[in-house]
This record gives C-alpha cells, sequence and structure tokens, in this order.
C-alpha cells in the first residue's frame, strides 16, 4: 500500500480538523481531496520516481506538498530549514530534483535554474473530485530524510512504503491514540521524530496544532487554548521549559502524556516532569532516522523502577547491545547498540560504502554506547565517535555530564574533546548554567568531579554557555560546540561563552560563530 493511502484510509471522508490552529486549520477531507489534486499535478507533470525536494517549515504547505509527493508515486526529500546554502547544492548535485517545493522565505538558498513549486502555485493549482492513484511497492522507497548527524556531514536515509507504515503501527500500539488526541507539534517535520507525530495523528484522525513561535513557552497557552492531549519533544524543549517558561506551575488539564526522545534527558529532569505532573504519562523514547523513527520506548509505569533507561525495543523490534566481539554484553558492561528489525533504512542515498559500514548482517549498528541490566532494559552511555582518547584512557562523556547535572545550579552539560599537545585530547565541559555563573560555581563543578571521578575524567576547564548551540533537531550541534570551545582560552567572554580565569587554558585553532539562542 502507498504510505499516504494508509495514512488516509479510515479519515478521508471525516469533516473534523487535522490543523487545528493557530495559524492555519484544514479538515482530514479537505486535505485528502487538496493532497490528491496536487498529486494528480505531480504525477501528470512529472510521472512516478522522480525526487521532489520539500524545503518548508511546518506549515500547511510543507503537509501538501510533502503526502502528494508520496502519494504520486514520487520520492519526497526532506532537508532542514537552517541547511547551508553549500550544503544544500550538495545535495541538489547528488538528487537532481525534479521539482522542488520551498517557501518563498527559503528560495534564496536555491541555486539558478531550480524547478520551483511555490506556495503561489499551490494556491492557483485546480480541485479535484477525484482520487489520484499512483501504484506503488511497499519496498519502494519512498522518501529520503538528510540526517543532521553528529559529525556535521549529511546523508540521504531511503526509507520505503513499507518502512513507515510499519513503524507508524508500532508506535499507534504503544501510544494508543484515538480520533481524540491533539499534539503540540513543536519539532520539525523535517526530523523523522518530528514527522512521525504527523503521520501518527492522521493516521487515527487526531489532529496537530502547529507551534510556530521562536518562544517555546507559547506552547504553554496552546496546549491551554487547543486543548492538546500530546507533546513532543527532545532533552532541550524540556529543559527550556522548566528553567525559562511556567511549566511546571502550568495545571494543563487536557495534557495526558509528554514524549521526549532524540536525546537523553537527565534523571533530575525526569524527576522534576513527573513529580510536576504526577497524573500525566511521560514516555521516553529512542530512535534512529536509519530506523525509521523509534526503535524503543520505556513504558510510562518504569518511569521510576527503570529511570535513565531507553527501555526495550518497539514493537517487533529488538536491540541488542554487542560487545568487540561481537557478543551481547553481560549486565553493567557497555558496547554498541544495535537493531533488528523491519524499519531498517534501504541504505544511504547513492553512498553504498557508508550503508555497509552501518548496515551489518542484517543489523543496523547505531554508534550508540549503551549498558544492559538484568531485566533487559537498556541504559544509554554516549556515542562511540565522542569517547574522548585522552592518554591511553577512554572517557565516556555521559558519565561526566551526568556527575555535573546532579549540580543543582547546572541546567546542561556537554563534554567535549579538544586538541591537547601532551594527553592528544583532553575533556572539556561546556555548562549551562540555571542563573549567570559566579566563580563559586565553577570551583564548585571541580570540586565535584574531583571528589567523584579518577583523575583522568575530570575536566581540563569549565566553560560556561548562555545557550548550547542546538541543530536542526534541537539536539546539541556537537560539531559547533567543539569548534567554538577549541578556539577559547581562560579568560575569554566571547559569543555567548566564557572561560572562568581561575580554569586552565583551553586552547586549538578552529573557530565557529554563535551559538542559536535558546527558546
Amino acid at each position: 500500500m502507498n504510505f499516504v493511502d494508509y495514512l488516509f484510509e479510515h479519515i478521508q471522508h471525516r469533516d473534523t480538523l487535522f490543523l487545528a490552529g493557530p495559524t492555519e486549520t484544514i479538515t482530514h477531507r479537505d486535505l485528502f481531496w487538496q493532497v490528491n489534486a496536487l498529486a494528480r499535478h505531480f504525477g501528470e507533470t512529472y510521472g512516478p520516481g522522480n525526487r521532489i525536494l520539500i524545503l518548508a517549515e511546518n506549515s500547511l504547505y510543507f503537509t501538501l506538498c510533502y503526502l502528494a509527493a508520496m502519494k504520486s508515486g514520487n520520492i519526497a526529500v526532506l532537508v532542514e530549514t537552517r541547511v547551508a546554502e553549500d550544503q544544500l547544492a550538495d545535495i541538489g548535485a547528488l538528487c537532481e530534483f525534479t521539482c522542488c517545493c520551498v517557501q518563498e522565505k527559503f528560495r534564496p538558498k536555491l541555486g539558478e535554474g531550480w524547478p520551483v513549486f511555490s506556495e503561489a502555485d499551490l494556491a492557483s493549482l485546480p480541485p479535484t473530485d477525484e482520487a489520484w492513484v499512483a501504484e506503488t511497492d511497499d519496498d519502494e522507497t519512498a522518501q529520503i530524510l538528510f540526517t543532521s548527524g553528529s559529525t556535521g556531514e549529511k546523508k540521504g536515509v531511503m526509507l520505503s512504503h513499507r518502512h513507515l507504515v510499519t513503524n507508524s503501527d508500532a508506535i499507534l500500539a504503544v501510544m494508543r491514540l484515538t480520533e481524540a488526541d491533539r499534539a503540540c507539534a513543536v519539532l520539525p517535520f523535517t526530523y523523522c521524530y518530528g514527522v512521525s507525530v504527523l503521520h501518527t495523528h492522521l493516521r487515527v484522525g487526531g489532529s496537530l496544532v502547529l507551534h510556530t513561535s521562536i518562544f517555546l513557552g507559547t506552547v504553554i497557552p496552546e496546549i491551554e487554548k487547543y486543548g492538546c492531549t500530546g507533546i513532543y519533544g527532545v532533552p532541550s524543549t524540556y529543559q527550556i521549559l522548566i528553567h525559562r517558561t511556567p511549566f511546571l506551575t502550568s495545571a494543563l488539564p487536557s495534557l495526558r502524556y509528554m514524549t521526549c526522545g532524540g536525546g537523553y534527558l537527565d534523571k533530575k529532569y525526569i524527576k522534576t516532569i513527573t513529580e510536576a505532573f504526577p497524573d500525566k504519562d511521560l514516555y521516553i523514547y529512542y530512535g534512529a532516522t536509519e530506523a525509521t523513527a523509534r526503535i524503543s520506548i520505556l513504558d510510562p509505569a518504569l518511569i521510576h523502577e527503570k529511570i535513565g533507561s531507553l527501555g526495550k525495543g518497539m514493537p517487533g523490534v529488538s536491540l541488542e547491545v554487542l560487545g568487540p566481539d561481537g557478543r551481547a554484553v553481560a549486565p553493567g558492561e557497555t558496547g554498541e547498540i544495535t537493531v533488528l528489525g523491519p524499519t531498517l533504512m534501504q541504505g544511504y542515498f547513492k553512498d553504498p560504502e557508508a550503508t555497509a559500514a552501518k548496515l551489518r548482517n542484517g543489523r543496523l549498528y547505531t554508534g550508540d554506547l549503551a549498558t544492559v541490566d538484568e531485566d533487559g532494559y537498556v541504559y544509554f552511555k554516549g556515542r562511540d565517535n565522542t569517547v574522548i582518547k585522552s592518554a591511553g584512557h577512554r572517557i565516556t562523556p555521559r558519565e561526566v555530564e551526568d556527575l555535573i547535572n546532579t549540580h543543582a545550579g547546572v541546567s546542561e552539560t556537554a563534554v567535549v574533546a579538544v586538541p591537547d599537545d601532551l594527553m592528544g585530547e583532553a575533556a572539556v565541559a561546556v555548562v549551562q548554567p540555571v542563573r549567570d555563573p559566579a566563580g563559586i560555581l565553577h570551583d564548585e563543578i571541580m570540586g565535584l568531579c574531583r571528589a567523584s571521578l579518577p583523575s583522568y575524567k575530570v575536566p581540563k576547564a569549565v566553560v560556561f554557555a548562555q545557550a548550547m548551540p542546538l541543530n536542526a533537531s534541537d539536539k546539541i550541534d556537537l560539531v559547533r560546540l567543539r569548534q567554538v570551545v577549541a578556539a577559547l582560552k581562560a579568560g575569554d567572554e566571547v559569543q555567548g561563552y566564557s572561560v572562568p580565569r581561575s580554569g586552565s587554558t583551553v586552547e586549538g585553532s578552529s573557530t565557529a560563530g554563535p551559538a542559536r539562542p535558546q527558546r
């Protein structure tokens, strides 16, 4: 079945809202017919099997172009809106787009001669009362998502119609969503976690409220005004809500659950959220674009018993943590998370070498380090490519970050490597304080590390950040963070970062622009 036909299978005649505000609204029925009109245009103009670029913010325009591209038998290529012009040029050369659905505000990013289907073109499209049918095989590529990645290199993940149907069914099985559910859509649809919210709520006849304000705090009145039952975020979403908005003191009577994925939510924030909202469920997800969004889930009933865990595999998916010898690790040992199941990507677009490195023997090798407990629950420890190699020692940043985050004055921590002439690499702790940092906070953090960690794991320096740089998925941009930190020296106060004069010198040669302010 074509994935879009699956999404509309039971709801195409419903005269109920799918987009419920605050800026745009549309019913399920009107969405169905507008998708069909655009799919007809794509099908008659281009035929099937072509690649159609979708470069737009969360909007009705994105939704129509995205769904119509796949329904017409073509391939929707999702690229995040903050993509650099040179990166977009490289993606364009690789994909050879037949059509580019690009919001006007992002049109300057495009090269000369790119075939654009604009918002004005969409508005002038004639209506239709006849469904467009494109014969697609379940295993045909439905979309390509270009990931942000932790290395800065974007890769195009190919997902089939079957992958998208299977993952959507698994999410619906564990979330128990119904037509009564309305999500506050905070995450961008160009991100696999964000667009999966669109998929699941459309499938069951639910609805979305598109949060488009640059101020995250406006989700609180949006949840209250529109009666949202769920909110989907990454760790930075909840950290900002906790520290910069009245989130914890808001009643939010309609909200029945929250979900967090796309990174590790520190235990202190899990406790803070569940204590403030004891009657609301908190779902912890682990996922990867290469496995069609969501891979594992921690059931809210186990949120305290298994605190800090990524849970177990989604329905039909198995997580196994393997050691260097390829065998499953014993409880307490650290290995790499591998994934088995029916939602593993077809591969990276036109990159067989990277595909072969990631998919081996029917498994997805995630590059994420973890341990397991006696019950088989998985606990994230960090990414293999972030492990710091210092004078023959291996430092997993997550261990140091978890310790520093226990300090009440710390909002968030990222431990990164900088070049070191003596040690090869040295660990530097970048700390976003709850309030403006004072000298005492630096000393307390270093004292905590020296008291609790072996000497080789103690950070060489503490850098204070007004805001962490975030990528398009609202995860910490580690590539950018390493660059800006490596350029700092003791006493520096530039670009939103500062190194206390009492701290060690941080030296390097790279430079980077200022961090994107947190919302």
